[in-house]
């Protein structure tokens, strides 16, 4: 072989005779390029998000619907006979919606969930007090999905803006969830010791979003913890002194390559979702819910979320 060839500039071997070779150029010092994605992969991406968008339009359409009338037929029997429908008929309903959205999401978007519950819930078949982060709006239809599958119901503490959307205002005030205002101390505690009482006589699982709100870039940026907003522990804590015998069901929830909160953003397009339950016991909680929430539990939470992106960076 000539010598020439081993160098990206070719040099001519007849004398006066010097010429650049752009194809041996290309060939031999071709840089390394990011991946750009490909035709097919984009169209997958738009027709996928398309069909989800349709599917979650068409199922968040009818399935009320189809819930509030037969909820009224049922009223209307039930009343016949001096009875009233219970109340674990809207929690059925409620359940099935959430893995309604699971299903739209993930079988439409291609993405996958990573769940691992605690190995103790195996061993506990009572009801469970349930916080939880909150990072994007198919949290709730996820919550439902998750507690379904360590077959428990759940009743929501909701902000009382919610009161304003028809659907949501009235699958929860048939289930005696509780609407909190966030700006009325007074009431929130009323409200929530309220609520504690219904949840324990239905033998159901209250939940709350510790944060109060969903966890967006503009958000984390005045927290405290690095994936996690400040927790608001004045709602556990009212839960905790009325319910001091229940355990402590820690949802941490994460979606990775998230862009956005909605089916609109990568947030929910092939990637992951990753989902850890852990069980504690009113004795691991001790006497000051708030203290355990803010000093033990949301640390453990922030540097298990660190660790879930460290190793699906290097995956």
């Amino acid at each position: 072989m000539n010598a020439c060839s081993f160098f990206t500039i070719e040099v001519g071997c007849e004398a006066n005779s010097w010429r650049l070779s752009t194809t041996t150029v290309r060939q031999k010092a071709r840089l390394p390029t990011q991946r750009k994605p490909l035709a097919q992969e984009v169209i997958m991406h738009i027709i996928g998000t398309f069909v989800s968008a349709l599917y979650l339009f068409l199922f968040n359409l009818i399935y009320p619907l189809t819930w509030y009338t037969s909820l009224n037929i049922l009223k209307a029997l039930y009343w016949l006979v001096g009875k009233q429908v219970p109340r674990n008929y809207t929690d059925y309903w409620a359940t099935f919606w959430g893995i309604g959205q699971k299903i739209g999401i993930f079988f439409f978007s291609r993405t996958k969930t990573d769940l691992k519950h605690d190995p103790a819930l195996k061993d506990y078949d009572g009801p469970v007090l349930v916080i939880m982060n909150h990072q994007a709006t198919f949290d709730i239809g996820m919550a439902f999905d998750i507690m379904w599958e360590c077959k428990r119901f759940v009743r929501w503490v909701l902000k009382r803006e919610l009161l304003k959307a028809p659907v949501v205002r009235q699958g929860c005030m048939e289930t005696k969830c509780a609407f909190v205002d966030r700006k009325d101390r007074a009431q929130a505690q009323q409200e929530i010791a309220r609520f504690a009482k219904q949840v324990e006589e239905d033998n159901v699982s209250p939940i709350i979003f510790v944060e109060g709100s969903r966890a967006t870039e503009a958000k984390l940026a005045k927290s405290d913890f690095k994936h996690l907003l400040n927790p608001k522990p004045l709602g556990f804590t009212i839960l905790r002194e009325a319910l001091p015998d229940w355990p402590v069901l820690s949802v941490t929830i994460h979606w990775h390559n998230k862009s956005g909160t909605t089916m609109f953003a990568t947030s929910i397009w092939n990637t992951v979702v990753q989902i850890e339950s852990k069980l504690f016991t009113p004795e691991e909680i001790g006497d000051e819910p708030g203290t355990w929430l803010l000093e033990k539990e949301w640390p453990r939470c922030d540097a298990l979320i660190d660790e879930w992106i460290r190793t699906h960076n290097n995956t």
